[in-house]
């Protein structure tokens, strides 16, 4: 054996002493260069050294060559080299599975490309086709869209026909992840029309093919398939491999289980030889036949299938058993990985190991938090929570199944750490990016990333307007002001490489999670308790908190019935004059009892936090009616809110935070009423908002801008500068295509710019129609005005969850200002002006109705003034008293007769 070694050794050493050799001689010739100063060779030859052998490894010299250069380029064939080595490294990141970094490298080259006039390259081809399919694999499908769009306009103007192709093939690429499979037919159906090359229309057909079988249109599909298979030039293998993919999940939908596996066999060995063993589409296939073995109740040959796939993509995890799981420290952002660690949870599910699929899932959420932190659009966040749904909702149902088996309430916590998870997390992030970004505000970085944070909204607000107006939209007009955001967007990337590179551990994720304990010592003061909503697809699940006791779950299926009693109860506030519920008061009281029965299942305390989910979000919890009742008094209904007082938070999370970040000092109040007298701008004159300001202006100092003078500029202008804002005025929940907005007496305010703010309000009081509502997004909320108004750094709101009453909007708002000047808690300010609304002598029992006194409901912190700041002084004091006092009695000063 010895000799054996001995032999190999020898036979090694020349070679390797060639190498080395070699390596020396090629640094000798790099330095030489650079003593040279020859900037553009030095790039080229480190180029020509990593495509002799190109590794993983290798990359390294793509990485020491960028941190080598020892000037910035100064012509444009310099800066022409430099667009080569960061387009390479991009490419070659690429195919090594790092799409984020892939990403950076990219950005930077096109950066290099449009701000040195560059020509005679193909930027479309070599950075920008790759950059949105990046985007596209990470899930930023935004801006993924943003650059293939640029891409066409581009390749339009220079009649690059083949590139025009790329471009609308891409798109449909960017609509099929989105869900929209006739869209990206649209598209593909644009291609097919210009495509005059067999192997372009052999590719069209092939991914027409997969969106049919989304749609389950599954001959079209197999037709489809057979059209590309018969137009393959000299057996394209990539394009082989997809149809074999398609084809074996046309036989899963129809259940010819041996034939599916047969293609995703075919399509596996190939895919090997033609991507690699470690590519993603490798993993993909595995994924697929996991699948396949499930449907078949095969469970162990499916685990072994999702952890192959695991290896796949993780090389460097080697498991002795289908239970062991991949240390986190080898993950990255990859959605084929999350599908992997998800298709794993959902077997161990089926076979009752529900400790497992735990386990699976948990590290799910840890690559979903790595794709989320990769992501710069916040819609592809939504989109991404609202994906990841179903994954907290089994995870919850998981732990309440655990805790029927267990008896052990910690499987109750678990289960409300995965509800908390689910709810607002992209708002509570950008909370805390807002705080940890402010503490650094010295930094010109963050100075400009909020300067073009809010160009970006402003551009985004501007592309939707003329979106709107459908056919008579200016085309050029849209496409313009999207290559504008896409710059814009490129600017922002390029800028928050710079700021993770100088801020390293300003991470906004975090794995804590809140725990009950916390929840109790810091939010459950003063008799409070919270409840806590989730809202799944199959069951409700509502958490309950108390001070002093274990955390409660109460589970309610989600049947058809539940459902309807829902949708009934919020009818009666549907329309504008509260007409349904003035007409129909036996059946809501009926009906409003039960749903009490069944939401509140504890006693509750004289002040409780509510955390509303999905349709919960809408459900106006003060004028729930609390006993069986036949009154139909609206003034003496046993409501709510004559039991607790209630105020909301979009997350547990949220309102333990501490932001406690010193402030420069404010002005109280500023409050904009714009009227709009004889029907300004098209908008109806609110008769009572004089009434309104002059009835707050009583009690509250300040600044009261009536009229004209309510304008968007000023408010602009003046947003940074007050503690209290109050807008009243006309506003809309928009819908699905329509945002939300607010109206000023000049001009109209959209969400998608309200992101784009930075405020740090203490209080916003929204004394308008639907401020509180909008589109639900699963996972997130709602897309309201107040979130968007939260997620610009807003503390607390006050908020409408339907169309108000300006008359008694008029009287409840006069009465919460000088409630909150007694108390200085806002929940309770907003509690005792409904409770003195109802009281009214002046107003008739009719307008007692919960339709004009319960839409208004507060947002926020629960503390009162009183609780923080000066209080910490008389504390104190109160201390050095009894103290002193102490001291005195011990001497006997204070003795009888002394």
């Amino acid at each position: 054996m010895f000799k054996k070694w001995f032999v190999i050794f020898y036979l090694i050493l020349p070679i390797v002493s060639i190498a080395q050799k070699g390596d020396v001689n090629f640094e000798n010739f790099a330095d030489s260069l650079k003593q040279q100063n020859n900037f553009s060779e030095y790039i080229y030859v480190h180029l020509d050294k990593f495509s002799e052998k190109p590794s993983v490894e290798k990359l390294s010299i793509l990485r020491k060559t960028l941190s080598s250069l020892w000037r910035n380029p100064t012509t444009k064939s310099e800066y022409t080299a430099l667009l080569y080595l960061q387009v390479n490294y991009g490419y070659h990141l690429k195919q090594y599975g790092f799409i984020d970094l892939s990403i950076n490298h990219y950005e930077k080259a096109y950066d290099i490309y449009k701000n040195n006039q560059i020509t005679n390259y193909n930027i479309i081809e070599f950075c920008l086709k790759p950059l949105a399919n990046n985007y596209t694999r990470l899930g930023d499908l935004d801006r993924a869209e943003d650059i293939l769009k640029v891409s066409i306009e581009k390749a339009q103007k220079e009649n690059d026909k083949k590139q025009i192709i790329a471009g609308y093939s891409n798109l449909s690429t960017v609509f099929r992840t989105r869900g929209n499979y006739k869209e990206a037919i649209n598209y593909l159906n644009f291609a097919l029309k210009l495509a005059d090359e067999k192997e372009i229309k052999s590719r069209i057909y092939s991914d027409l093919a997969i969106n049919f079988l989304f749609l389950e249109k599954l001959q079209k599909a197999k037709k489809n398939i057979q059209l590309s298979n018969q137009l393959i030039v000299k057996h394209n293998s990539s394009i082989s491999v997809k149809n074999s993919i398609t084809l074996g999940g046309y036989y899963k939908k129809k259940q010819e289980f041996k034939l599916s596996l047969v293609e995703f066999e075919k399509a596996l060995v190939v895919a090997k030889r033609v991507f690699g063993k470690n590519d993603r589409e490798v993993a993909k296939i595995y994924n697929q036949i996991a699948e396949v073995y499930q449907k078949q109740n095969q469970f162990k040959k499916s685990l072994n299938s999702y952890q192959k796939s695991l290896q796949t993509l993780l090389p460097k995890y080697t498991p002795t058993t289908i239970f062991e799981n991949p240390l986190t420290t080898y993950f990255y952002p990859e959605n084929t990985l999350k599908d992997a660690l998800d298709g794993r949870a959902s077997v161990f599910i089926q076979i009752n190991n529900y400790r497992d699929a735990l386990k699976s899932f948990d590290l799910a959420f840890k690559v979903e938090a790595q794709l989320r932190a990769s992501y710069l659009n916040q819609n592809a966040k939504l989109i991404q929570q609202q994906e990841n749904r179903n994954r907290s909702e089994s995870s919850i149902d998981l732990c309440y199944e655990l805790f029927k088996q267990t008896n052990n309430s910690r499987w109750i916590e678990r289960a409300f750490q995965y509800a908390e998870q689910s709810k607002s997390v992209i708002l509570f992030e950008a909370k805390k990016a807002t705080f940890f970004k402010s503490s650094l505000k010295k930094d010109s970085l963050f100075s400009k990333e909020e300067e073009l944070l809010y160009k970006k909204a402003q551009l985004n607000k501007s592309i939707i307007i003329e979106e709107l107006k459908g056919s008579k939209a200016v085309v050029n007009l849209i496409a313009k002001l999207t290559e504008d955001r896409n710059e814009i967007s490129n600017e922002l990337q390029l800028l928050k490489q710079q700021i993770q590179l100088k801020y390293p551990n300003l991470n906004i994720q975090s794995d804590s999670l809140i725990s009950v304990k916390k929840i109790q010592e810091e939010l459950l003061l003063n008799n409070k308790s919270l409840i806590e909503f989730f809202d799944g697809k199959y069951s409700i699940y509502i958490f309950y908190v108390s001070k002093n006791s274990q955390i409660k779950l109460h589970k309610i299926t989600k049947t058809a019935a539940f459902e309807s009693e829902i949708s009934e109860f919020l009818t009666f506030f549907a329309d504008d004059r509260g007409v349904i519920l003035q007409n129909n008061i036996r059946k809501y009281t009926s009906l409003s009892y039960q749903l009490y029965k069944k939401l509140f299942n504890i006693e509750l305390n004289e002040h409780t936090i509510i955390i509303p989910d999905g349709i919960f979000s809408f459900i106006p919890f003060d004028a729930l009616i609390t006993k069986e009742s036949a009154i139909t008094n609206f003034k003496k209904l046993p409501y709510l809110l004559h039991k607790t007082v209630i105020s909301y938070a979009y997350s547990a999370s949220i309102l333990t935070f501490k932001n406690n970040l010193a402030q420069p000092p404010k002005k109280e109040f500023i409050g904009y009423f714009p009227v709009f007298e004889n029907n300004h701008r098209g908008l109806l004159t609110l008769n009572y908002t004089l009434q309104e300001a002059e009835s707050i202006e009583k009690v509250q100092k300040g600044e009261f801008l009536l009229g004209k003078n309510a304008s968007k500029n000023r408010f602009n202008q003046q947003r940074d500068t007050y503690s209290i804002i109050h807008l009243s005025t006309h506003a809309t929940a928009g819908d699905f295509y329509t945002p939300p907005a607010i109206e000023f007496y000049d001009e109209t305010m959209y969400l998608p710019e309200i992101y784009g703010y930075n405020l740090q309000t203490d209080l916003l009081v929204l004394s308008a129609c639907e401020t509180g509502i909008g589109t639900i997004r699963k996972g997130e909320g709602v897309m309201s005005l107040a979130r968007g108004f939260s997620y610009a750094g807003v503390k607390n709101l006050l908020v409408s969850l339907w169309k108000v009453n300006d008359k008694s909007t008029e009287k409840i708002m006069s009465v919460f200002y000088k409630s909150y000047q007694k108390t200085g808690n806002k929940a309770t300010a907003l509690h005792n002006s409904k409770l003195l609304y109802l009281k009214d002598k002046t107003i008739s029992s009719s307008k007692k109705s919960p339709y004009y006194w319960a839409s208004f409901v507060y947002i926020g912190e629960t503390t009162s003034k009183n609780d923080s700041g000066y209080n910490y002084l008389w504390i104190l004091l109160l201390g050095f008293i009894l103290i002193g006092s102490y001291f005195l009695l011990k001497n006997g000063r204070f003795g009888k007769n002394n």
